[in-house]
């Protein structure tokens, strides 16, 4: 009788292998952090606060001359002001590990530095949803709840940001959902205008997500768009200054520690000698808002 794999297994072989590379499952790793489409507004360490309040004041243009007589009395302008607010809290993310995985771990495998490479991709997923909730409460709203999106619903919200003088440039976060339905919607266009999808270098440059740009507009697709319960999408588009960002950073820690390379993350190491094993705890500190709401406008359409 010859001697098979079959009959080998499981004493003297493997009934299957693991391959070498670890690679990462499906997900979305589209980050509006990166994209520059949203003011960072520096941090709030040495500031004593963790809220802060973004001024604006109606100044450069913001009320015209009026004409007057030669000697007549000027009438007062009332000077008008304006404020945001920021709150900054923590956001985190934790992975315990057994010294026993570690034991058994190959080459390219799952251990504590990875897992604290990895937390910088959870931070950008939680900015996402921040950039995703502040959108869903702009006022101005463009499309059709239970509709599918159409290139009509981006020339309103192109034409809202402009007649409210918003300057470009101009940036769309939209739904998964909302996006196909746009190509479809797309198609059926014809003229001048056409669609300009991302090229491979403008992904290295811009990351996963970035879908083109189409009358100037940089168009992003994320699943972090909130969608409702009745199934609509609330996505947007919206000028530099609508949505601003602050951060806070927790230096140099007691302990093991690690921060990601613009020190928005700091991983810091535990161990937990009763069990074994070495807890990973990320933490970060942000707050998102929108800034000015007459520079963005919420695109609802059908999300499902």
């Amino acid at each position: 009788m010859p001697i098979t794999n079959a009959n080998l297994i499981p004493d003297l072989r493997l009934a299957t292998a693991l391959d070498a590379a670890l690679r990462v499952i499906l997900h979305d790793e589209m980050s509006m952090r990166s994209n520059g489409s949203i003011i960072n507004l520096g941090s709030i360490n040495g500031t004593g606060a963790a809220a802060s309040t973004i001024r604006y004041a109606g100044l450069d243009g913001y009320d015209s001359m009026v004409p007057v007589g030669e000697v007549a009395a000027v009438a007062e302008t009332v000077f008008v002001d304006a404020s945001a607010q920021i709150a900054v809290g923590r956001a985190a993310i934790r992975r315990d590990i057994s010294d026993l995985a570690l034991i058994t771990g190959l080459a390219q495998d799952v251990d504590p530095m990875r897992l604290a490479m990895s937390a910088v991709g959870s931070y950008d997923q939680y900015f996402n949803t921040l950039a995703a909730t502040a959108i869903n409460t702009l006022p101005t709203v463009v499309g059709a709840a239970g509709v599918d999106m159409t290139v009509d619903d981006f020339y309103d919200a192109i034409f809202a940001l402009e007649t409210a003088s918003v300057p470009g440039d101009f940036y769309a976060m939209i739904n998964p959902v909302q996006w196909s339905n746009f190509q479809e919607s797309l198609r059926g266009e014809a003229g001048a205008v056409s669609f300009m999808p991302a090229t491979a270098e403008a992904l290295r440059i811009r990351g996963q997500g970035f879908q083109g740009s189409f009358l100037g507009v940089d168009i992003y697709r994320s699943n972090k768009v909130i969608v409702d319960g009745a199934g609509d999408a609330h996505g947007g588009m919206y000028g530099y200054g609508c949505l601003g960002y602050k951060t806070g950073t927790a230096s140099n820690p007691l302990g093991g520690f690690v921060t990601s390379p613009d020190g928005a993350v700091v991983v810091e190491f535990e161990r937990v000698a009763a069990q074994a094993t070495t807890q990973i705890v990320a933490s970060a500190y942000v707050g998102l808002s929108v800034l000015e709401a007459a520079r963005g406008v919420q695109i609802r359409t059908d999300g499902t």
